[in-house]
């Protein structure tokens, strides 16, 4: 038989597990965490992920919350500083109470915070900068939502050589010579791999560069006639605009970083016609069922300003809000992280109204909605334009 110090060490056991598994859940509330990068050099991406995020929040608790459990979120701030993030999570996890993570910041930062996610079995999904190492090996309660900026240029760049017929073009990237650089270039060799085509020349630069004359005049004397610019703002206007200077008439193709007007308006005429790499429409596609609904509750819910400044990272913001909710409502109130995981990875064709491709995990599934999108900048309109439809992702 047991002794009574046993049973009662049982009972103390199994009532920190059921504590412990239900952190952030109460009667009345929800609270969630998120970690971004609010004042940091990409504050634009932190920022208006944090306004899609915010948006259908406001929504679900005007409705009455979730089950009768409005939603509380709480934002951290890492200034894009992988350590800061790992100080952020261990807040919100130790003094905030969360019950989840909606938004994990950068690659490197969310990588930085695994162990401790890991450790708090905390869900979270991922849909700011997903990257192989987020899902490959799976991480149990990590969801990662979009493609890599390896599968995005690898799609939309075997898409260009055929619908453009470039299978005789010269090819060049100029590339930053980082983890962020290395997942471009992948998706640029995989393509051209697949295609059976070469590269002419690949230029890497170091990271945060501001003259880039050296890089395109080095493509330009290679004969280029496409360049994969592989910057993220400064550094694709100011390359664009060196191969304006230069006269280069190439086809030129950017990863999703490069999807901001500031872009547009920092390289003005020399971005014309400037292709980029997506898997989220325009935020100004309003005939997209999805995105037009998101900008009925931005006039709703936010300033004019917010309305302006908003981006593609409120589009991503927005999705990875709405698959939150779809979990917590699948669990009802009988609410755990463990239920939380489970319904995340039953997850089939969950529909964002045309703001993603479908998103679908499974048993060591722990990414989707990889399916890439092509974007052109129109520079009379200072807008990005959709340039196809969902491509494949094979």
């Amino acid at each position: 038989m047991k002794s009574k110090a046993t049973v009662a060490l049982s009972a103390l056991a199994l009532a920190s597990t059921l504590a412990g598994a239900q952190q952030g859940v109460s009667k009345t509330e929800i609270t969630l965490g998120s970690i971004q990068d609010l004042s940091g050099p990409i504050a634009g991406f932190g920022k208006q992920a944090r306004l899609g995020m915010l948006l259908r929040v406001d929504e679900i608790n005007e409705q009455g919350g979730i089950h009768g459990r409005k939603i509380d979120l709480r934002v951290e701030e890492d200034a894009y500083v992988p350590q800061r993030s790992v100080q952020a999570v261990k807040k919100l996890i130790d003094v905030d109470k969360v019950f989840a993570l909606l938004g994990t910041s950068g690659s490197s930062h969310l990588l930085a915070m695994m162990p401790t996610i890991e450790e708090n079995q905390i869900p979270a999904i991922n849909f700011a900068a997903v990257a192989g190492a987020h899902f490959n090996p799976p991480h149990k309660t990590v969801f990662n939502i979009g493609a890599t900026y390896c599968q995005e240029i690898n799609g939309v760049l075997k898409h260009l050589i055929t619908a453009r017929k470039l299978q005789g073009a010269k090819f060049a990237i100029i590339y930053q010579d980082d983890d962020y650089g290395a997942d471009v270039k992948c998706g640029y060799d995989m393509a051209l791999k697949s295609m059976g085509l070469k590269s002419t020349i690949e230029v890497p630069f170091k990271r945060g560069a501001k003259d880039f004359s050296a890089e395109v005049l080095a493509v330009q004397r290679a004969g280029a006639t496409f360049v994969l610019t592989g910057g993220i703002i400064s550094e694709t206007a100011t390359m664009l605009k060196e191969i304006q200077k230069n006269g280069m008439n190439v086809v030129r193709l950017a990863p999703h970083p490069s999807h901001l007007a500031p872009v547009i308006a920092l390289a003005g005429s020399a971005a014309e016609g400037l292709l980029v790499a997506d898997y989220v429409p325009p935020i100004t596609d309003t005939d997209t069922q999805g995105i037009g609904r998101l900008n009925a509750l931005a006039y709703k819910y936010l300033s004019a300003d917010d309305v302006k400044a908003m981006n593609r990272y409120s589009l991503t913001g927005i999705v990875a809000a709405q698959l939150m909710e779809s979990a917590l409502t699948a669990c009802g109130r009988a609410l755990t992280r463990a239920c939380v995981v489970q319904k995340l990875e039953q997850t089939k064709n969950f529909t964002s109204d045309g703001i993603m491709a479908p998103l679908t995990f499974g048993p060591n599934i722990r990414q989707s909605g990889t399916r890439p999108i092509l974007l052109k900048a129109n520079t009379a309109t200072g807008k990005f334009e959709r340039a196809s439809d969902f491509l494949s992702d094979k």
